[in-house]
């Protein structure tokens, strides 16, 4: 029935809920930081929080509250996300940490599921770079909350997403971690210690280079502060070497 001038029609937004949702995560995250030294782990010092919208680490550091209902959970999503940037930043721009042992991860998971939907992540490359991801997010929360708080928050994960991912990483501990130990990845190396490596690295390419030298490093900065470490003497990796890091178990998928 077509409507009338009486008829009355009023379309409100609130955004009362989302504020409310943003300023629970965000006093949440600031009680943990008071809490732990949780900057030992805070590659990138950028965060943004966004209700209602995906978790993901790249460009800018960004939490929705799908996996934010308790700190456990947020500290693990948190540290989780740092730790793509930990690999980033462990890198140097041509080269990929992970890139030197991905066949090996494929020859040890040939059958991985490369979608979300059967526990994977999203796409071939996500998928493995989680096997580290996840390692990485499990060890540095165990050193917050202890182990078993830590594996409780994976187990949940898998009800969530990646959960072929977490069954993996918990199952075979010991073995990825010596392999990612035998590949320069552990023991994890704080923000602290990669600032310190690229002062000095800053340094030497001040010494060679001069006052009117023109060479310049090529590293990303590490929160304004350029960066080298032992990789960057390594040949350069394969061009996936520049893969970003995918949402956390959203549609985009991180």
């Amino acid at each position: 029935m077509a409507r009338t001038d009486s008829d009355q029609f009023q379309l409100d937004i609130d955004l009362d809920h989302a504020k409310r949702e943003a300023e629970r995560m965000r006093d949440m995250l600031s009680a943990l930081r008071r809490r732990h030294d949780l900057s030992r782990y805070e590659y990138t010092t950028i965060v943004r929080i966004v209700p209602g919208g995906e978790t993901f680490a790249h460009p800018v550091l960004t939490l929705g509250n799908r996996f934010a209902c308790n700190e456990d959970l947020l500290l693990s999503t948190y540290l989780h996300e740092q730790m793509h940037w930990y690999l980033w930043y462990l890198g140097t721009p041509e080269r990929d940490m992970l890139a030197p042992f991905m066949d090996e991860l494929v020859r040890r998971y040939p059958d991985a599921p490369i979608d979300i939907a059967n526990g994977g992540a999203r796409g071939y490359d996500a998928t493995y770079e989680h096997l580290v991801v996840n390692w990485l997010e499990i060890a540095a929360t165990s050193e917050f909350i202890g182990r078993e708080r830590a594996l409780a928050v994976a187990h949940a994960q898998r009800l969530r997403s990646y959960g072929w991912l977490y069954h993996k990483v918990v199952r075979d501990w010991d073995a990825l971690g010596e392999l990612y130990e035998r590949h320069d990845i552990v023991p994890i190396r704080t923000a602290q210690e990669l600032r310190k490596l690229n002062a000095k690295a800053q340094a030497k390419v001040g010494a060679r280079t001069g006052a009117n030298g023109h060479a310049k490093s090529g590293k990303r900065p590490l929160n304004g502060a350029a960066r080298r470490t032992r990789a960057a003497a390594l040949p350069p990796a394969s061009p996936r070497s520049r893969r970003r890091s995918q949402a956390r178990g959203g549609t985009t998928a991180g």
